[in-house]
């Protein structure tokens, strides 16, 4: 029924009729036009209405008098009707209105246990022998810086870098001694600067690969004549300690990097102090530059503990040949990983009494302490390390948030009793908030329904 129709249904209207003469509406109750007027004057025998009825004024008086309008009356029944209909129309524009803005939370906390750690246990790279394992993700980088010269002096300097050896002979190791020669196509003799194995070719589905080492080569004479850009390099080098016998062909070399630094006659110099300040300042500068990127670039799957790292610096050649004297440095970085879940089980395994093997995480926190240590200066060459987890740490259990979901959208907010019961080896409580607050369901769409891990977001 259309709205203006139900509203005449509604009201009841009364006319009362109030006569006036017919030379008062000649006077100004109508316009020549026979239009309303919203003003009328009043005489002795009138009285003022706010509008004539809208009638052709021939038409509607009879003896002089004209039938007006006065005012309308509405039942006291309507009314009631009325209101009714009103707030039937309010409730339900709030109920439509609550279903499309309508939001839940979900406080949900895990199942959480606090240790005390302060254990050491032997850990391996090799992820074949059993117990803790960790990775080694090492970074190089270089860093050059121009000194100020206090003079030139003579100079013979032998040009280095690095070369790797190959062994197609057989699958058994090879050993070659320090200073062992590599010979290029040319005639140039280059030494390898320590003794090496050089591992035994092998050979995966018929296909035969090599063994291979990089190694340190220094040129066998002083002079440019030596150095050599990688990018420029061709051919293999050969040894000539094999000379005549099946291993000349068998065993082979080739440049890795640039050879450089050789060179004969006056250069510029730089005074003792200066030179080893600039080297350190270099050293300290990469050092930095080396944990930052360690830390930055580890993924979501590993962690680096505090101070669980490794660094190297060489000297490289120092360049002479422009204005001024560069000097430039080279240092790696070996930092100790741990593979996050893991580590995590292998804690809750060793420090939780009838651990069942769930999917858990440990946060730790600053105050946890692990340091990581070898037997040799170089403990990242190493097949195993010992590593002392020290302080408090929190292990807590890992739970599906889908599954969350998937149950309680669209239900009851009593579901979540039932979500317990069935969740009481991962979680220890959910708190649900529904809004509106008259609310008793959670909404039918997933999206506004958000689940906060207590545990976790608070340790963030």
């Amino acid at each position: 029924m259309p709205p203006k129709k139900m509203i005449q249904d509604i009201y009841v209207v009364k006319k009362s009729i109030r006569m006036v003469k017919r030379s008062d509406v000649r006077d100004g109750f109508y316009a020549e036009n026979k239009k309303p007027v919203d003003k009328i004057k009043k005489t002795d025998d009138t009285i003022n209405i706010n509008k004539v009825a809208p009638k052709n004024i021939e038409e509607n008086y009879d003896n002089g008098l004209e039938y007006l309008e006065e005012k309308k009356h509405v039942t006291k029944d309507s009314l009631i009707l009325l209101w009714i209909i009103c707030i039937a129309a309010i409730a339900t524009l709030l109920f439509f209105l609550s279903s499309a803005f309508a939001t839940a939370t979900l406080d949900v906390t895990p199942k959480n246990q606090t240790i005390s750690l302060n254990d050491s246990y032997n850990i391996s790279p090799d992820k074949t022998v059993s117990g803790l394992h960790y990775e080694v993700a090492s970074t190089t980088q270089d860093l050059s810086k121009s000194l100020d010269t206090n003079g030139q002096q003579y100079s013979a300097e032998k040009a280095t870098g690095k070369a790797i050896i190959y062994n197609s002979y057989s699958s058994a190791v090879q050993r070659l001694i320090i200073n062992t020669r590599l010979e290029t196509k040319s005639g140039l003799i280059y030494r390898i600067r320590s003794s090496v194995d050089v591992p035994g070719d092998t050979t995966v589905n018929g296909v035969k690969t090599p063994g291979s080492i990089e190694v340190d080569i220094i040129a066998d004479q002083a002079g440019d004549t030596y150095n050599t850009k990688l990018s420029d390099a061709s051919g293999t080098l050969t040894i000539p300690g094999f000379s005549g016998s099946d291993k000349y062909v068998a065993f082979y070399a080739k440049f890795s990097s640039d050879i450089e630094g050789g060179l004969t006659g006056n250069v510029k110099t730089v005074a003792s102090d200066v030179l080893q300040s600039g080297r350190t300042d270099l050293q300290n500068t990469l050092k930095d530059e080396l944990v930052k990127e360690a830390y930055a670039t580890q993924t979501d799957e590993y962690i680096l503990f505090k101070d669980d790292y490794y660094t190297e610096c060489s000297d490289l050649p120092d360049d002479v040949s422009a204005s001024d004297y560069k000097i430039t440095e080279e240092c790696s970085i070996y930092a100790i990983m741990f593979d996050k879940n893991e580590l995590s089980e292998f804690i809750a395994q060793n420090k939780i009494t009838g651990f069942d093997n769930s999917k858990v995480d440990v946060l730790w926190n600053d105050n946890d302490i692990v340091t990581v240590s070898g037997s040799t200066a170089e403990p990242w060459t190493e097949n195993s390390l010992s590593a002392k987890f020290f302080g408090p740490a929190e292990v807590v259990w890992q739970f599906d948030p889908n599954s969350i979901l998937n149950a309680v959208v669209g239900q009851d907010k009593s579901v979540i009793d039932s979500v317990m019961e069935n969740s009481t080896s991962t979680l220890s409580q959910i708190e649900a908030t529904i809004r509106p607050m008259w609310r008793s369901t959670f909404p039918d769409n997933a999206n506004k329904i958000k689940i906060i891990d207590t545990i976790r977001s608070n340790a963030n």
